[in-house]
């Protein structure tokens, strides 16, 4: 097979998860608005290379750069806890 680079957010193309800002592949984009995407490896981080790697997640969620997709996980600033008394 020909190692042919695809654009965002089309399948074979390479995007990253909200909030935990991972990299994923784009498997399969599905007609209910989800996606099937590979979980892929980061340095020094063991991932297996199997279909355990593989989740659907909403197409929401995915975005064509890190930053994005960091930014859209602190969208949200977590509340302050109060002290028990």
């Amino acid at each position: 097979m020909l190692a042919e680079p695809t654009e965002f957010p089309h399948p074979g193309s390479r995007g990253f998860l909200a909030k935990s800002a991972d990299p994923v592949t784009i498997i399969r984009r599905n007609r209910d608005g989800t996606a099937l995407v590979r979980i892929d490896a980061r340095p020094h981080h063991a991932r297996n290379r199997d279909a355990s790697g593989n989740r659907t997640v909403p197409a929401n969620e995915l975005f064509g750069s890190e930053e994005d997709a960091a930014r859209a996980g602190t969208a949200a600033p977590k509340r302050k806890r109060r002290a028990k008394s």
